[in-house]
């Protein structure tokens, strides 16, 4: 009787376990993009490209099959693109002009990344838990506009250009990265880096290449149910 009564205790808090970890974490992040955009066209389009700093934000939630590995889905809304300067001459009544010009390449998306986490053991008295993920990002472009200013001899006029409808509404990127989390018993803090990388074209014409690219740092609050 007695190790019959040992034999059920101990199912039962084996099932108690296994419930716990199967919950779910739920969240929320925040951060910054430094997006930039590459490809064998990227250059010509955009002469004298850098980064674009932009805001991502959006929620998670993270589902444990094992302790070493979880699936992570998130909807974002990120910022993304490219700006850039340059000089070129013009000619205006017969005489060439030194003109400079500046500009802002803005992309935003709504995105839905799926994301496959290895849970990185740190020890079982350690709060701090560390993991690596990769997985598919499926982009829905909302917004996309181009900012020009340019300036001649003192005299500068600006323009703002609606491009949505020379780009694809659809990108699927891959997304890489890693981060570390700091456990305070019913909530989680987060802070990790990724790398996004956009597979398919943004112009939607066929007759240039170029692709979205993202460096993003970001904060995250998970509450564990």
């Amino acid at each position: 009787m007695k190790r019959l009564f040992l034999l059920i205790v101990s199912a039962v808090c084996c099932l108690n376990l296994a419930a716990k970890a199967q919950l779910p974490e739920f969240g929320a992040k925040i951060g910054l993009n430094f997006a930039t955009v590459s490809g064998s066209d990227a250059s010509a389009i955009f002469p004298g490209k850098g980064t674009k700093t932009g805001l991502v934000v959006g929620a998670f939630m993270t589902y444990n099959f094992i302790p070493l590995l979880s699936i992570q889905p998130e909807l974002l809304y990120s910022m993304k693109g490219t700006k850039g300067s340059g000089t070129e001459y013009i000619e205006a009544n017969g005489f060439f002009y030194n003109a400079s010009y500046t500009y802002t390449q803005t992309l935003n998306y709504i995105e839905v990344p799926v994301l496959l986490k290895l849970n990185l053991p740190l020890g079982p008295e350690v709060p701090v838990k560390a993991s690596v993920y990769a997985g598919p990002d499926f982009a829905f472009d909302v917004v996309s506009s181009l900012d020009a200013t340019a300036q001649v001899m003192g005299s500068s006029a600006s323009s703002t250009q609606d491009t949505k409808s020379m780009t694809n509404s659809f990108d699927f990127n891959l997304a890489f990265g890693g981060g570390v989390g700091y456990d305070l018993g019913p909530t989680t803090l987060g802070l990790e880096l990724r790398y996004t990388l956009g597979t398919g074209t943004v112009d939607n014409s066929g007759q240039s290449i170029f692709k979205n690219g993202v460096f993003a740092i970001m904060v995250s609050a998970g509450l564990n149910l």
